[in-house]
């Protein structure tokens, strides 16, 4: 397989967030044309692809992925997923999912969040939510995990625990990581969470 340098990783990555898709992928298709089968290659193919909105052709690419490694790379299974995710195919996410849980041995909290909200959607409600704390047990600085968690829990009409967890966000927000979106989507939205709970307390004191 071609090395691709750091630096020349850096450029694409930094292009991706400058929402410059055309010019990351003409970078990656100089690796894939060296090297076809280059798994880094194609991963950041199918990253631009989702990222452009595009899930059928980041469907292909993850596809070929998984068909070079027999489907036994929980990386290529959990994007697999991930990508049923977005069409609301829930069944197939969980598929695709729950063998990266059990290849990864059910330590990496992103794969179980992910799983979680499969299983949520799907109609396993009490399930879901239970690898959603999974997840934010394993890692309780990942801010994606914190959002789902309150979102679920207010669904779930779990005020307390929804509030709770709004705390701990703003409490600990200067430390948390973040993967695509940056700390103002967050406290938009759990501000927004908060203010619902509050409305509702309000409702209930003058009922």
């Amino acid at each position: 397989m071609v090395y691709i340098p750091e630096a020349l990783i850096e450029e694409i990555e930094e292009l991706k967030d400058l929402g410059k898709f055309d010019e990351a992928i003409q970078l990656v298709n100089k690796i894939l044309s060296r090297d076809p089968s280059n798994e880094d290659a194609i991963l950041q193919i199918a990253d631009i692809q989702y990222r452009r909105g595009e899930i059928g052709k980041a469907d292909k690419a993850v596809d070929f992925l998984n068909a070079q490694k027999k489907n036994n790379d929980p990386l290529g299974l959990y994007i697999k997923g991930l990508l049923e995710m977005e069409k609301n195919n829930w069944k197939e996410a969980r598929k695709y999912l729950s063998k990266a849980m059990e290849m990864t041995n059910a330590t990496n909290h992103e794969i179980l969040r992910c799983y979680g909200l499969c299983e949520y959607w799907y109609g396993n409600r009490s399930k879901g939510v239970g690898y959603l704390k999974d997840a934010f047990s394993i890692d309780n600085k990942d801010a994606e995990v914190i959002y789902n968690l309150i979102q679920i829990y207010i669904l779930e009409q779990e005020y307390k625990e929804a509030q709770q967890l709004i705390s701990y966000f703003n409490k600990y927000q200067d430390s948390l990581k973040f993967v695509d979106k940056q700390l103002a989507f967050y406290q938009n939205k759990i501000s927004l969470f908060e203010k619902f709970i509050k409305a509702k307390k309000l409702f209930q004191i003058r009922k």
